[in-house]
């Protein structure tokens, strides 16, 4: 690849292994331990050709999963006069009641 690094030109070039985080369509694409070329003194990255074709490989033809996973709905919380009462006192105690 490049020997001096083409953003600072200051930094040298050195290959080493990054994690390759990007959105394609609304899906996060996560790939650690990916090989990149990245500048000792600025830290620009940039990802070797072959591990760009390993990833492009793994995604497929049929192009990326379904993004199935959306946030749950909460029910809404009752208003303060809904509440029920914490004890009722017509029911015994857990522990029985006793009178001394």
């Amino acid at each position: 690849m490049y020997d001096m690094c083409p953003v600072c030109l200051a930094g040298r070039m050195k290959l080493t292994t990054t994690t390759f985080v990007q959105i394609v369509e609304g899906t996060v694409i996560h790939a650690p331990n990916t090989a990149a070329w990245q500048c000792d003194s600025c830290g620009e990255t940039y990802f070797a050709d072959a591990a760009l074709r390993r990833i492009e490989t793994l995604i497929g033809t049929g192009g990326l999963p379904p993004n199935r996973h959306e946030p749950a709905l909460r029910e809404p919380l009752s208003p303060p006069g809904d509440v029920p009462s914490a004890r009722d006192e017509s029911a015994s105690d857990a522990l029985g009641s006793r009178s001394e």
